[in-house]
């Protein structure tokens, strides 16, 4: 896997032209993120997102009654048609309010998709960033599982649902942690937290943070492109430096049968 990919701050742009002006303009944007619905609009306006100058992931992490609509060989034919470099592909919805049984059968079912696709998006020149899912070890574990079989060192944490009720940071890097230990992934990109004050907590091998802090921050509908650019440019280098850093708490390493 190219962990470039895996690497930086990754803005997490809409279908909107004001965001493809700060990533062709901003000095420090090499990769954006695109989600379905968003690389559709575009995709539909006549934007050739092949001709864009960076990076391009598409995600699937979308709301469930969207992701319904996305099943893989769509995926990989958008992905395909689009020229994207790489992808976060075959999201199932896994909450710790469903019940065991139905959380291994989601898991199994997304595990299943990954190991059909995934040589096929490789095969399409199209990079893949597994999201590993489960609530409990043994679930993450099939995901581990598929992930060594298919020779995938890296892969991406989706951390919004901690933010969705409440600010749960303590379980998030309680949670980041404890996937670091039982994989040990070469890089690890984080989706939905660019926290410049809070991403240094992390274990060393988060190397990635994809997200829209950035349009909370500068919003370029509410200021000029070359302002946008600038402070953009600024904050992501905050935000690259916390990443280099890297914690390893000793906690991390200790008998952790609390952690959710």
């Amino acid at each position: 896997m190219n962990s470039g990919y895996l690497t930086g701050v990754i803005p997490r742009i809409e279908a909107k032209q004001e965001h493809l002006d700060l990533a062709s303009r901003a000095k420090s944007i090499e990769t954006v993120m695109l989600d379905y619905p968003h690389a559709r609009r575009l995709d539909q306006n006549g934007v050739n997102l092949a001709d864009i100058d960076v990076e391009l992931i598409l995600t699937s992490t979308v709301p469930d009654e969207t992701l319904e609509e996305w099943f893989p060989a769509r995926e990989l034919a958008f992905a395909k048609r689009v020229g994207a470099d790489a992808i976060v592909p075959c999201d199932r919805p896994v909450y710790n309010s469903d019940a065991r049984s139905q959380r291994i059968e989601t898991v199994q079912t997304y595990v299943a998709d990954l190991k059909e696709f995934v040589p096929k998006f490789q095969s399409a020149g199209v990079e893949v960033v597994p999201l590993v899912k489960g609530e409990t070890e043994y679930e993450r574990r099939l995901c581990y599982e598929a992930f060594a079989e298919l020779g995938l060192t890296g892969l991406a944490y989706y951390c919004v649902q901690y933010f969705s009720y409440g600010f749960r940071y303590k379980a998030l890097l309680e949670r980041i942690h404890r996937i670091a230990r039982e994989f040990e992934p070469e890089n690890m990109m984080l989706i939905g937290f660019q926290s410049e004050n809070l991403v240094s907590d992390f274990p060393p091998c988060v190397t990635g943070a994809a997200g829209q802090r950035w349009l909370r921050k500068f919003n370029p509908r509410n200021m000029s492109v070359e302002t946008a650019v600038r402070q953009y440019d600024v904050w992501s280098q905050q935000v690259e430096s916390a990443l280099a850093i890297g914690q390893a708490p000793l906690y991390a390493f200790t008998n952790s049968r609390g952690w959710a």
